[in-house]
């Protein structure tokens, strides 16, 4: 005996399920696939022969940004990353790293503090200066560099629940004071 097909409504529900959820969980194409297993600075700068050429994919904050006839040279202050590969909002960092990228990168846009990450192949390391410390680099030929979008202010943030905080407002909107149908006052604009 046959079993019947499922009926297209359950199949259609189905991918579009699949399709929202690989959506919101991706990592950006140009930095796809993350390396299964990749060395971190402080095992490059251990033996940066043993690992010169493996791809690494890391990212963090700019710190400086030095352009010259041969492409961009990048400064960052390296971050843990999170799921979709971008650099977690901490007040540590493992150290600093430099990605080289072939193509110009404009300054105003590759500014200081935008957060990026960095595919590329370890290349070694170099010595440099931050201010007047001096300072070893883990070197990055980058073949990608995905600059994220900056982060709303902590002001703008919804990240409250209404379980744990007694000042939690539903129906909060930053977009001003609206009046509801029954003429009390109700602060989101979707309330009728």
């Amino acid at each position: 005996m046959n079993a019947s097909p499922a009926p297209l409504g359950r199949v259609l529900v189905a991918a579009g399920v699949m399709l929202l959820l690989a959506g919101c969980a991706g990592v950006p194409a140009s930095l796809a696939p993350l390396p299964a297993a990749a060395p971190d600075r402080e095992q490059v700068l251990a033996d940066p022969d043993a690992v010169k050429g493996e791809t690494v994919v890391w990212g963090g904050v700019i710190a400086a940004v030095k352009n010259t006839s041969g492409g961009t040279r990048l400064e960052v202050v390296a971050r843990d990353l999170d799921r979709q590969g971008r650099p977690q909002e901490a007040d540590r960092s493992p150290g600093r790293f430099r990605a080289v990228s072939s193509g110009f990168l404009d300054p105003q846009i590759y500014a200081e503090g935008r957060e990026v990450t960095v595919r590329g192949v370890i290349q070694g390391t170099e010595e440099g200066t931050i201010g007047d410390y001096d300072y070893t680099f883990v070197t990055l030929q980058a073949d990608a560099v995905y600059l994220w979008p900056r982060r709303p202010p902590p002001s703008e943030r919804h990240d409250r629940d209404p379980f744990y905080d007694p000042f939690y407002d539903p129906f909060y909107s930053p977009w001003g004071p609206h009046y509801g149908i029954d003429g009390r006052y109700h602060p989101h604009p979707w309330y009728w």
